[in-house]
């Protein structure tokens, strides 16, 4: 099919999808944005201020990859989401076609900052994940970088939420995109109703800290772990007791400033919101060391939590202390640093190279006052927003303790 004959027979599939779309209320007024991508690379969209219920072949508009409008009639200029559109365009060369409506249902768990719960076999099957996008100013570059991370982040996900602003629903054509948005629709609906019928919300909660055994991996030089049975039922005694003994940064763990630098902060001068609170877990999988050109695609906000998921994750399953896992470098301790963070994680003992004789990485966060937990199993969680507690022991004057961590959505 020649690019002339692909364009036409896309503007009218552009012009059926926006009126569907507004027939089934998944907009309203003029709002909502689609877009198509051409096989020459240029994407076709909808112009601005045009309710898609009036939409006709001839008013789309074509675009580059940066959002400047190609073609198109002269009274009209693009969508002012083009760069959210194009964004994920030339992030995601496997999505063809992007649809961003305002479906109220979707909209209630997006306001809240909710995936939409899969209460339906349908939905889990040919929904799958919604992450959230969080809240930015419509239009703003700052909204499409959020959307582009979000959309690298799962490649999986067929739906995106935009907190407080709507839905991005991604497909190989505008048909998936507008199926999936519908779908979504009918099961927020459903979930809501739900909640209601049920006075419950869905939370889900993944464990995302290391078991505490023999045999578990123990970074060299560090006590292992021990355990005593003191008292035991078995021999008469009232209860049973066990003695522990372990290290500071025995499994998943917390280090406090104290821990390599003199007269640093103990753990108790720890403020707890540096454990719990809204975290991101970034996907870093594929590379041996994470690096401030690895960190620049994503958005961290200031005082931040940053998990890292990386390839540490599957060490785990190894027998024994691994030597060669993925270590943070100075430079990315310094964007880091520049980016404001307050808490990053590893998901492995340590967040240094193994074999280095200065640790300058964990000198240069923890003298900036950044907590690091170490430790973490991120297998079971996919990259995204999330809410972390992470509680160590409350012991007092020590530079660091075991921790259990979990995630929450």
């Amino acid at each position: 099919m020649s690019i002339a004959a692909e364009e036409a027979q896309l503007r009218e599939e552009l012009t059926h999808y926006c009126r569907f779309a507004y027939q089934r209320r998944l907009v309203s007024g003029t709002g909502g944005n689609l877009s198509v991508r051409l096989s020459d690379g240029r994407v076709l969209i909808t112009p601005s201020a045009v309710s898609l219920r009036e939409c006709t072949p001839e008013d789309f508009i074509t675009v580059d990859l940066a959002g400047e409008k190609v073609d198109g009639p002269a009274q009209y200029v693009p969508s002012k989401e083009v760069h959210l559109h194009t964004a994920v365009y030339a992030a995601r060369p496997d999505v063809h076609a992007i649809s961003h409506l305002h479906p109220p249902a979707c909209i209630i768990f997006a306001v809240r900052n909710r995936s939409i719960p899969l209460v339906t076999i349908t939905a889990e099957v040919r929904l799958g994940p919604t992450p959230v996008v969080p809240e930015a100013p419509s239009g703003s570059a700052r909204l499409a970088t959020l959307v582009r991370d979000t959309a690298v982040a799962w490649p999986e996900a067929r739906l995106l939420l935009l907190e407080r602003h709507g839905v991005l629903a991604l497909g190989a054509n505008l048909r998936d995109t507008i199926d999936v948005a519908d779908l979504a629709e009918d099961t927020a609906r459903v979930a809501y109703q739900l909640s209601l019928a049920t006075g419950v919300g869905e939370r889900r909660v993944w464990d995302v800290s290391v078991k505490n055994e023999a045999g578990m991996h123990i970074y060299p030089g560090d006590p292992p772990l021990e355990t005593t049975q003191v008292r035991a039922i078995a021999r008469g005694d009232v209860a049973n007791l066990t003695h522990l003994a372990l290290g500071a940064h025995t499994g998943t763990h917390v280090d406090a400033p104290a821990h390599f630098i003199e007269g640093g902060a103990t753990l108790e001068e720890i403020p707890l919101d540096r454990m719990v609170g809204d975290a991101i877990v970034l996907d870093l999988r594929g590379r041996g060391v994470i690096d401030a050109d690895a960190l620049r695609p994503h958005a961290l906000e200031r005082d931040a939590i940053v998990l890292f998921k990386t390839d540490n994750s599957e060490l785990w399953e190894r027998g024994g202390f691994q030597r060669d896992f993925t270590y943070v470098s100075r430079d990315a301790a310094e964007y880091l640093l520049a980016r404001g963070v307050k808490t990053i994680g590893m998901d492995y003992l340590s967040i240094e190279q193994f074999g280095s004789a200065t640790f300058p990485v964990h000198k240069l966060l923890l003298g900036a006052g950044v907590l690091i937990i170490e430790g973490l199993d991120l297998r079971a969680v996919s990259a995204g927003p999330y809410v972390l507690a992470c509680l160590p022991l409350n012991l007092q004057g020590v530079d660091g303790a075991p921790a259990r961590a979990v995630l929450m959505r």
